[in-house]
């Protein structure tokens, strides 16, 4: 009987042993994961402006959302700098101070880098590669803007009255303006943005404050736009001095190109700036018209008469509004001598 007792007692050891080696072996679940995010959270931070949640529904409409260029037959990628200090470009920059829960875009990038929400990658001499050797480190980013902080595992603390929010007076944009002759679809994605600080300058003890003339200016790394357009699309803004409803989002601002910048370079072989290609300012204005000009035209050009209504044309004199973009399209150029007049579709050139 006492055999008997002990088998029996080895055995349950056993599934025991079993049963707790095989638990440590599973794969955290959602539910531990957010419990040991709660535990790891700086409570000091819970104070200030909170930046928007992700739900598994923002998460998956942001994937919905992403803009393939994997089968564009044309592309070609822009670089714009946006001054805050001008225009449309305001919507970025204010509140300078958070109210409540609304911050500007800078501290919302920041405050999510923060958190680990967000990775950014090096300025790398204004070259955009999201590799990880370039990926940045947002104690570095603390330290290069001077605030102090103390760092417990992989929570930071930080006066979040010391983010120069600012001092974001400008941001580089990488846009690329593509089409997909697959679905005939002409579309403009913004694929990175950099904050720009313009820092406080400080001579003889007087504080001359940042500006766009004195504000030493420093790009601070690149953010791929996809990584943060789930968080852009869940922060409402005021879009207009004109109408004070914030209806709008930061998602809408990029999306609908509300923005206006100048065109500081292109991508090209050399890897050039405009300004190192033109030398005087008249002639850089004149580029960055002549490429502004060039990408409004290429969306005119993909619509051409077809020969039905090149009939209609020819026997009334004049053309007839024939309803939607994809039915009509911009005057066709005239057929060079000896030529027939026939013109092709968007479908016919495929």
């Amino acid at each position: 009987m006492k055999k008997i007792y002990q088998i029996i007692v080895v055995l349950v050891c056993s599934l025991c042993f079993t049963f707790t080696m095989y638990a440590q072996g599973q794969p955290e679940s959602l539910r531990d994961r957010l419990a040991r995010k709660q535990q790891q959270e700086n409570p000091q931070q819970d104070n200030g402006p909170k930046v928007p949640q992700l739900s598994v529904r923002a998460e998956m409409m942001n994937e919905t959302q992403t803009q393939d260029l994997t089968n564009a037959t044309w592309i070609r990628e822009v670089y714009r700098f946006l001054d805050l200090t001008k225009g449309k470009n305001a919507a970025l920059f204010y509140p300078v101070q958070p109210i409540g829960n609304q911050m500007n875009f800078y501290m919302m990038i920041f405050k999510l880098m923060g958190n680990g929400s967000l990775v950014a990658y090096d300025w790398n001499n204004g070259t955009d590669l999201f590799v990880d050797k370039l990926k940045v480190n947002f104690g570095d980013v603390l330290e290069r803007l001077e605030i102090p902080f103390q760092k417990n595992g992989a929570v930071y603390t930080y006066d979040e009255f010391s983010i120069p929010s600012n001092e974001a007076l400008g941001y580089y944009i990488k846009e690329a303006w593509y089409f997909d002759q697959s679905n005939s679809v002409l579309g403009v994605k913004t694929v990175a943005i950099c904050p720009v600080l313009f820092r406080q300058q400080y001579i003889d003890g007087i504080d001359f404050g940042a500006s766009m003339d004195q504000g030493l200016r420093e790009p601070q790394f690149w953010i791929p736009y996809e990584n943060i357009r789930p968080y852009a699309a869940r922060m409402p803004i005021m879009a207009s001095d004109k109408n004070n409803v914030m209806n709008k989002t930061i998602d809408d601002y990029f999306r609908m190109r509300l923005y206006e910048g100048d065109i500081y370079k292109t991508t090209n072989m050399e890897n050039k700036l405009l300004n190192q290609m033109y030398a005087t300012p008249e002639a850089l204005k004149e580029a960055q018209d002549r490429i502004e000009g060039e990408l409004h035209e290429f969306d005119k050009e993909l619509w051409v008469l077809n020969d039905s209504i090149n009939a209609i044309q020819s026997g009334n004199g004049k053309s007839k509004n024939t309803g939607t973009k994809k039915n009509k399209a911009p005057k066709a150029g005239k057929a060079p001598k000896g030529s027939s007049a026939v013109t092709y579709s968007a479908r016919d050139r495929r």
